[in-house]
């Protein structure tokens, strides 16, 4: 891995010297990066060059797919989730990870802790479940032959971002983003820190604070 910004270029970061982690995701929770990936490994970076392995009651297997992890999110350190593979769905309360029960085998794309208290999970088809440990409910069946890139809590709603659409979760329906009653044309993946909201395309960058939105890279920018 090779860490740049803010006008520093380091040398590469391995975060497991001799071995391949096969990281499906980099996470930011609470000021640390976590690396998510094959075999159930989620490692945590401590500090520069320094990254921990965080696997405390996680079984070890083999690096594939049907037992990897695609996202991780947490309200806190001390409780925290990771998903992936076919309903598979981990709890961390601090010391030990946890196997939770789920109501499906489907694959599993993403996870999010939101504002709401609640915890949400995406998966095949671009269905969408609420819920807490082993305790879960699907408030969307999807029926997209694609998985959510990223889901994400900001500004009081769920943003879901695909490689063809965004929506925004109203409780009730999946919705367009829109703006002064115009839909914002943006998809692929996204992040927010700080106040920022960034949905970034292949061609098109864009950015919401929660009042206005700005398009930051375009083919023809002015």
């Amino acid at each position: 891995m090779n860490i740049m910004g803010g006008g520093v270029d380091t040398a590469d970061e391995f975060i497991a010297p001799g071995k391949v982690p096969m990281t499906a995701r980099v996470k930011c929770i609470n000021d640390y990066a976590y690396s998510v990936g094959g075999g159930r490994a989620i490692y945590k970076r401590e500090d520069i060059g320094k990254w921990i392995k965080i696997d405390a009651g996680l079984p070890a297997v083999e690096a594939d797919t049907a037992q990897g992890f695609n996202d991780m999110d947490a309200f806190s350190e001390t409780d925290m989730y990771a998903v992936g593979g076919h309903g598979d769905v981990w709890h961390f309360d601090g010391k030990v990870w946890t196997q939770q029960g789920f109501p499906s085998n489907v694959q599993l794309a993403t996870v999010t802790c939101a504002g709401d208290g609640h915890v949400y999970i995406s998966g095949e088809g671009g269905s969408l479940w609420r819920g807490k440990l082993s305790t879960w409910e699907r408030i969307y069946q999807g029926g997209s032959t694609i998985l959510w890139n990223d889901v994400l809590w900001f500004d009081g709603k769920l943003w879901l971002a695909s490689d063809y659409q965004a929506r925004i979760w109203d409780g009730k329906q999946l919705r367009p983003i829109t703006h002064d009653g115009q839909q914002v044309p943006i998809y692929g993946h996204m992040d927010a820190h700080d106040g920022l909201l960034v949905i970034a395309s292949p061609e098109v960058v864009k950015a919401y604070d929660g009042k206005e939105w700005r398009t930051l890279v375009a083919p023809y920018l002015d």
